[in-house]
């Protein structure tokens, strides 16, 4: 008889343990459901700021990059910059000045672009000042600032491109190719 009331007992157990584990797994798993969910509608919120925002922020990083690139181009640095009667000291003191300022005002733009852009650009500014020094040094300190101007003129064409526009191209390039993988 105790036999008995123990099946009898364990069967209702079994009764009442099959339907509660049955409930405890449903409820799991739309827990789980729900939370998925929950967790993609996050990203998607995510990866929508991320386009509402810093998107337009990267945009005029690299727009204020390419002005900083296009700013340090010798050609465009030596029309802004000669004066009559300026001596190749006081030239070249006025180009390297422009780079420093220019630099110094657009180093922020890095936390943006991607470090292969910055390295690029970095590169180019680095090339910019030694075509800057070379061109100056290989030159009599008696020559005109013209000379200056003339021999700058003359490595760039040397090289078929000068730093800057190299720099500006590969820029360019490597932003729209970012945004063919972004879409």
């Amino acid at each position: 008889m105790i036999c008995l009331i123990r099946i009898t007992t364990m069967k209702e157990l079994l009764t009442l343990v099959i339907p509660l584990a049955g409930m405890l797994l449903t409820t799991y798993l739309m827990l789980q459901h729900f939370h998925n969910k929950s967790i993609e509608q996050i990203d998607s919120k995510i990866r929508s700021d991320k386009n509402n925002k810093f998107f337009p922020l990267q945009i005029q990083a690299y727009e204020r990059i390419i002005l900083f690139l296009e700013r340090i181009d010798p050609s465009n640095m030596l029309i802004r910059t000669h004066k009559s009667g300026m001596t190749i000291e006081s030239l070249h003191m006025a180009l390297l000045k422009i780079i420093r300022e220019e630099y110094t005002h657009n180093m922020s733009q890095q936390v943006f672009i991607d470090p292969k852009s910055w390295q690029i650009l970095l590169n180019a500014k680095d090339e910019t000042v030694q075509l800057i020094n070379v061109a100056k040094n290989s030159l009599k300190s008696t020559s005109s600032s013209l000379d200056y101007s003339a021999k700058i003129f003359e490595l760039i064409a040397s090289k078929n491109i000068n730093p800057a526009q190299s720099a500006r191209n590969k820029i360019v390039k490597e932003f729209q190719e970012s945004l063919k993988f972004n879409s």
